[in-house]
C-alpha cells in the first residue's frame, strides 16, 4: 500500500522532517511505501534516496499567502490530486494550516483514509499567524478523518482533546545516538573543544527556538565557566542576528556556528549538555535525540513534560517576553541564573560513564525506531483494511 505525506520541508533543518524521514529509512517498503507532497524544494540527496526506494515526490510549493491567495498552491495540488489520488490508500498531512487545500482534494478525488497530524503545542510566534492559523486549521480538520499527534499536548492544542488522537512517538535510531567514548573523543579534537565543557542547542535560528536567550544563559555561564563553549546547530532567518549579539557580547570565541549538519548524532557526543529554551514545542526530535546521546537536558517549562523520557531532563521557566529579539546586548532577566545554577550542578555532578546507559532508556520509553516503524505499519495497514471491509 502506499502513503502520499504532505509536508513543507524534507531538509536536515525541520524537525518534523527528521521525524518522517527517520519513519521512512525504517518502514518495510514491500507492505508500506510512502511518496511525497512538498512545499519547498527538495535537495538532490533526498530525490535521489527517494528514488532508490521507488517513492515519487510532488514539490507543489512554495507556501505563501500569494500563493494560496492567487489559487496557485490550490492549482498545484488538485494537479497532484486529479492524477495521482487513486494510487494511495492514505494520504498523512503534518501541516495543518493548509490541509483546508489538500484535505478537501483528497476527499474529493477518493483518497478514503485523511489523517491530520499535530506537531506542535502552538500555532505560530505572532498573533496574527496564530489568528490565521486557528481558523486554517479549524477547516482543515472538518475533512480528516483520523487525528494523530506526537504528544498529548499536541493533541490538545489542535485538537481540544486527546480523545481518538493516536499518539506516534518522534522516534530516533538509537544506535546511532548510543553514548560512544571513541566518537565523542574525535569529535571534540576535530571542534577544539578539548579540555572544554561544551553546551549544546540544535534547531533553526526562528523566534520559538529563543536562540537569543540561549546566548544570554550561555553569557552568563561564560563568566563562571571561562573553559566553556556553546555549539550552534541548524541555520534560519535569525541566525545573523544571533551572530550580531555574540559579537556584541564578545563570545565570538566561545561560541561555534556550525550550521546544518547531516551528524548531529556525533555533535552530541562532544557535547556536555544540552539547552532548549523554546517558546512552545510539541515533543522535540531533538531533545529525544539528546537523551539517547546521555546528555543532561535544561528545558523550557513551556516543552511538554512528555519530552522527559530519562531522568536526565529539568524544566525551568523562561521571560516570554525574550521571544522578541532585543537590541540591547547584555541580558538582565533574573530567571536566566536558574538556568546557570543548573548547568553549574551538571558540570559539576554528571560524569562520561554516567552517559552510557541513558539510550536503552530511550528504548524502553518507546523512541526507538525499529520498534515504532512496525507499529505505524500496522496503524496504516488496518486503515486501509478497514476501509476495504
Amino acid at each position: 500500500m502506499r502513503v502520499l505525506q504532505v509536508i513543507d520541508d524534507m531538509g536536515l533543518n525541520s524537525g518534523v522532517s527528521s521525524m518522517l524521514l527517520n519513519y521512512y529509512k525504517y518502514i518495510d517498503h514491500d507492505k508500506v511505501n510512502f511518496d511525497f507532497m512538498v512545499y519547498n524544494t527538495v535537495s538532490d540527496d533526498v530525490k535521489k534516496y527517494c528514488k532508490r526506494n521507488h517513492s515519487k515526490i510532488y514539490e507543489v510549493g512554495p507556501l505563501s499567502g500569494k500563493t494560496i491567495l492567487d489559487g496557485t498552491l490550490y492549482k498545484k495540488v488538485e494537479g497532484v490530486m486529479k492524477k495521482y489520488a487513486q494510487k494511495y490508500d492514505v494520504i498523512h498531512g503534518h501541516e495543518s494550516n493548509t490541509a483546508f487545500i489538500y484535505m478537501k482534494l483528497a476527499k474529493k478525488y477518493g483518497i478514503k483514509n485523511r489523517i491530520i497530524h499535530s506537531h506542535n503545542a502552538r500555532g505560530a510566534d505572532g498573533i496574527v499567524k496564530k489568528v490565521r492559523n486557528f481558523i486554517l486549521n479549524r477547516y482543515g480538520l472538518k475533512y480528516a478523518t483520523n487525528y494523530c499527534a506526537c504528544s498529548k499536548k499536541a493533541a490538545t492544542y489542535l485538537y481540544g482533546t486527546t480523545n481518538h488522537v493516536t499518539i506516534i512517538n518522534n522516534a530516533i535510531d538509537i544506535n546511532q545516538f548510543r553514548f560512544q567514548p571513541e566518537v565523542r573523543n574525535r569529535m571534540r579534537k576535530k571542534l577544539g573543544v578539548e579540555n572544554m565543557f561544551v553546551v549544546g542547542h540544535v534547531g533553526r535560528f526562528a523566534p520559538q527556538k529563543n536562540h537569543e536567550y540561549v546566548i544570554d544563559i550561555f553569557w552568563r555561564f561564560h563568566q563562571k565557566v571561562c573553559d566553556s563553549k556553546l555549539i550552534l546547530i541548524g541555520d534560519g532567518e535569525l541566525m545573523d542576528k544571533i551572530k550580531q549579539k555574540v559579537s556584541a557580547l564578545h563570545l565570538n570565541a566561545a561560541v561555534l556556528f556550525e550550521g546544518v549538519q547531516d551528524n548531529v548524532n556525533e555533535y552530541m557526543q562532544a557535547m556536555d549538555a544540552f539547552v532548549l529554551p523554546s517558546m512552545y514545542e510539541g515533543l522535540p526530535v531533538v531533545c529525544v535525540e539528546a537523551q539517547a546521546a546521555g546528555l543532561s537536558c535544561v528545558v523550557s517549562k513551556e516543552v511538554t513534560r512528555e519530552v522527559k523520557i530519562t531522568k536526565n531532563v529539568k524544566f525551568i521557566g523562561i521571560d516570554n517576553k525574550h521571544a522578541v529579539l532585543q537590541s540591547t546586548a547584555q541580558p538582565n532577566q533574573k530567571d536566566i541564573k536558574d538556568w546557570v545554577q543548573e548547568l553549574l550542578k551538571i558540570r559539576k555532578t554528571r560524569t562520561v560513564d554516567s552517559r552510557k546507559a541513558c539510550a536503552d532508556s530511550v528504548v524502553k520509553q518507546g523512541f526507538d525506531i525499529r520498534e515504532q516503524s512496525k507499529k505505524l505499519e500496522n496503524y496504516y495497514i488496518k486503515l486501509s483494511n478497514r476501509m476495504k471491509d
